[in-house]
């Protein structure tokens, strides 16, 4: 009974010690990591998406697939707009909405785009028409494509836009 009651007291004091390692498995450097890498992508993008909230709900919204809230400052004598959007592909990890990200701005340059509006933005991610300054262009959605099991190299083909080795992307021809 003395060495069941050892055991027993020896595997309880593992599982506690264990325990205490998952806990604080949250403080370590990869949770860092994740908020200084969703950071950097909400900078990088910032310009883009016109506003650093919005580069923020952008970078949020890929990461956990969930609802993307866009809004456009309010011009002279107009309304702030706004569009929202589910990702279509749901959940994507850092290097997925890097790229997400990069396809759809250098597809908006393709198209004559430096500045593009919500809904800009919207219909290059998930697929609709936009207005660019030579007329209106159909985007087919990054994450649409990828949501069909597309990859990153294919997608980039369907954009006309250049995709490099090293992950980076540049606008390939004007339309």
């Amino acid at each position: 009974m003395k060495k069941h009651t050892q055991l027993f007291s020896s595997l309880g004091m593992a599982v506690v010690l264990c325990m205490s390692c998952f806990a604080s498995a949250a403080d370590l450097p990869g949770a860092a990591s994740d908020e200084q890498e969703s950071a950097a992508l909400t900078d990088a993008y910032t310009a883009f998406a016109g506003s650093s909230s919005n580069a923020h709900a952008l970078v949020d919204g890929l990461l956990n697939g969930t609802r993307i809230t866009l809004e456009a400052p309010a011009a002279a004598g107009h309304h702030a707009s706004q569009s929202s959007f589910v990702p279509k592909t749901g959940k994507l990890g850092y290097d997925n909405v890097r790229m997400a990200l990069a396809l759809a701005q250098a597809a908006l340059v393709k198209a004559q785009i430096t500045q593009p509006t919500t809904a800009q933005i919207e219909a290059v991610l998930n697929g609709g028409a936009i207005m660019a300054p030579y007329g209106p262009a159909q985007m087919p959605g990054i994450l649409a494509l990828r949501s069909r099991g597309q990859v990153w190299g294919n997608i980039s083909k369907a954009l006309g836009v250049k995709l490099a080795a090293d992950g980076s992307v540049a606008a390939a021809s004007k339309p």
